[in-house]
């Protein structure tokens, strides 16, 4: 008997809203069926998510799943993202699906509920989290069991809503899939820890609908024989505390960004031209979305994002609420600033032929930034020094001393404080190119940080000055 599960999270989209809670629910799905003890290995999980979600590859890799199958395999299936009906019929969309052309571009339910029919597996456990979902639930061949739990052979569909509803997504999860996955680790259990399937369709649509008052999960199984037995013993916040206690390399900004006052997450953004950006964000908090109306008006704004920053104006606002939730497109422009200045080049001389270079300055910068450093070297002049650290001439904002400290005291997560680490660098002047900069977290307590990165390049015949900075360091989070 071989354990097998194709877990799909469609959460980018070449003509539609992008889905990144999906990304989320793919993981956990993911960690729920191979945290030990587990039938599954990880060469038999498949996970297919970003633009390599197109329909011909996941219809290849649906029918490769279930056609290959053998009798005494079990096979799991998991689909988030996007759903459309269409016509009377239920579709799953793909990377590359068009509303408007579904039969072309899109993946009927009706063709992979045919796929789970006619699979020679003969246990098969398929959940969807998509709006319209319950259309592939649909003219199943045999019609509900009851009192079975999923320990021996049969087929079971649940979908997140019915084909007429819409799924809701909120909190980093899919509503359906954050009930599923809590059900999953526990709470849809009795007492001897054991998980009926129609337990916890049960536990799932009762909170469902205790939250969401148009959103009613569907079921739809054959199975018969002896029941299969379900059991998790491993919840989400005990794997957070295991994972305090593990080293994290934070080297990236993942979805979040700085603009103005605003810190926080984005759903989709695009850099469409050299200093023209475009960001989505999908059911913002209110307090954000006023925030980006109150910033309409022409006004310069600090932005940072992933490894670039730039001193931008917004274009425009887009807000559009539908069924889905709101929809905020915010297009912004840069100002076409330059960072270069002469003065910025320029060296101190100090006692007995010293000098203090301009790349000498700029590490003093950096230090002021990153770890609040005050000192200064002896033997130049002090007020001088200070204005070069401090008040560069060619800043496009205040130099922010101890930034990681202060925002971690904050609260703020270790993404957001490395993407305001990042505008800090390159908007003062300092960096003009990052190459890398990562952010060590050793049981809740920042540890390190590592930057390499480069002066911004004032002439031609000259190549900008590498920067390094690899720094232990002892900050709460």
């Amino acid at each position: 008997m071989v354990y097998k599960a194709l877990i799909i999270a469609v959460d980018q989209y070449n003509s539609a809203n992008s889905l990144p809670n999906t990304v989320n629910d793919a993981l956990e799905i993911k960690r729920l069926l191979l945290e030990s003890p587990s039938f599954f290995k990880e060469q038999d999980v498949q996970v297919f998510q970003g633009s390599i979600s197109r329909k011909t590859i996941l219809l290849s890799a649906i029918k490769s799943f279930f056609e290959s199958a053998v009798n005494t395999d079990v096979l799991f299936l998991f689909w988030a993202g996007h759903g459309a009906f269409v016509n009377n019929e239920g579709y799953f969309v793909p990377f590359d699906g068009d509303i408007y052309s579904p039969n072309i571009s899109m993946i009927k339910m009706s063709e992979v509920r045919d796929l789970i029919d006619q699979t020679a597996a003969t246990t098969v456990l398929s959940f969807f989290d998509t709006c319209h979902s319950g259309a592939i639930t649909r003219n199943i061949q045999q019609e509900l069991l009851r009192g079975l739990e999923v320990k021996g052979s049969g087929k079971v569909l649940i979908a997140a809503c019915t084909a007429s509803q819409y799924a809701a997504d909120r909190a980093g999860h899919g509503a359906f899939t954050d009930y599923l996955i809590r059900g999953l680790e526990g709470e849809a259990a009795d007492r001897n820890g054991d998980i009926d399937v129609y337990n916890l369709y049960s536990y799932v649509s009762k909170k469902l609908n205790e939250e969401i008052l148009d959103q009613n999960p569907v079921i739809k199984s054959t199975l018969n024989g002896k029941p299969l037995l379900l059991k998790r013993t491993i919840n989400r916040s005990q794997l957070t505390s295991e994972k305090e206690n593990e080293i994290q390399n934070i080297n990236s900004s993942g979805l979040s960004f700085w603009l103005g006052s605003i810190i926080t997450d984005y759903d989709e953004f695009y850099s469409k031209n050299k200093g023209e950006y475009q960001i989505t964000l999908i059911n913002p908090d209110s307090k954000i979305e006023q925030a980006l109306k109150d910033m309409r008006g022409g006004d310069r704004y600090p932005f940072a994002i992933k490894d670039e920053a730039d001193i931008v104006s917004i274009e425009d606002i887009d807000i559009r609420s539908t069924r889905e939730g709101t929809y905020i497109v915010v297009n912004l422009k840069g100002t076409g600033e330059s960072n270069n200045s002469i003065f910025s080049e320029m060296s101190v001389g100090g006692a007995l032929g010293k000098t203090l270079t301009a790349d000498d300055i700029a590490m003093l910068r950096i230090r002021r930034i990153l770890f609040g450093e005050k000192v200064l070297p002896s033997g130049y002049g002090d007020t001088l020094v200070e204005s070069m650290i401090s008040r560069p001439t060619n800043a496009k904002i205040q130099v922010i001393p101890n930034i990681i400290s202060s925002l971690a005291s904050q609260g703020y997560t270790l993404e957001k404080i490395r993407v305001m680490t990042v505008g800090s660098l390159i908007l003062t002047g300092t960096i003009d190119k990052i190459e890398s900069l990562s952010i060590t977290l050793d049981n809740g307590i920042i540890t390190k940080i590592h930057l390499i990165g480069y002066r911004p390049k004032y002439y031609t015949n000259v190549d900008p000055k590498r920067i390094e900075v690899n720094e232990e360091i002892n900050i709460s989070i």
